[in-house]
């Protein structure tokens, strides 16, 4: 017999997958093409589009690993409810730390507040996971969770270091977000038990 406290996950995927479009369309209204039709004009926005770039990977990242995260954990309580709206406050603060990254040109403390973002919206979403583990005991979260955890901490770790990183090299501040994202997209990274 079910629990009377649980739900199924498929309307907070619904939300979820809302606030996500939401967050997504807003960074991308952020981008202002150049006036002139001039080639170099728009080659000039070559920092805004990767911004935005590293932005829209670091959202779609979450949005990939939420529908994992569900599809393991189809029983949601109350708790898990909340943790979840948590951890969408932090990640539709991703469009604003974008928006600050570009208008203040990667300056130092524009980039630690993007690594810190990005940290606080990494433990956001590992307190929806433990919370959604512990309501759905079962063999499907021993398979996916420890791969894609390894793989999450190692982005946190990486951003971590970015905060100081961004006011000895701004450039290594930019990699440090950078690699990590990439790392998502190496099929053995994503599926290693």
């Amino acid at each position: 017999m079910a629990n009377p406290e649980t739900f199924k996950a498929e309307r907070l995927s619904a939300f979820s997958d809302g606030v996500i479009a939401i967050i997504v369309t807003i960074m991308v209204l952020e981008l202002h093409a150049p006036e002139s039709g001039d080639p170099h004009d728009l080659l000039r926005l070559w920092p805004v589009i990767g911004a935005y770039a590293l932005s829209f990977v670091f959202v779609a990242i979450y949005w990939v690993n939420h529908h994992h995260l569900l599809h393991a954990n189809p029983q949601v309580n109350q708790t898990s409810l909340w943790l979840n709206i948590h951890w969408l406050f932090w990640l539709s603060l991703v469009p604003f730390a974008t928006s600050y990254l570009n208008a203040s040109h990667a300056s130092p403390f524009s980039l630690a507040c993007y690594a810190g973002m990005s940290i606080i919206t990494a433990i956001a979403y590992r307190l929806l996971g433990t919370a959604l583990s512990q309501s759905n005991p079962s063999d499907r979260n021993l398979i996916v969770a420890p791969a894609r955890r390894r793989l999450n901490s190692m982005a946190v770790a990486s951003n971590v270091l970015a905060i100081p990183a961004a006011y000895v090299s701004p450039a290594l501040a930019i990699l440090l977000l950078v690699i990590p994202a990439g790392l998502y997209f190496l099929p053995d990274m994503q599926h290693r038990g």
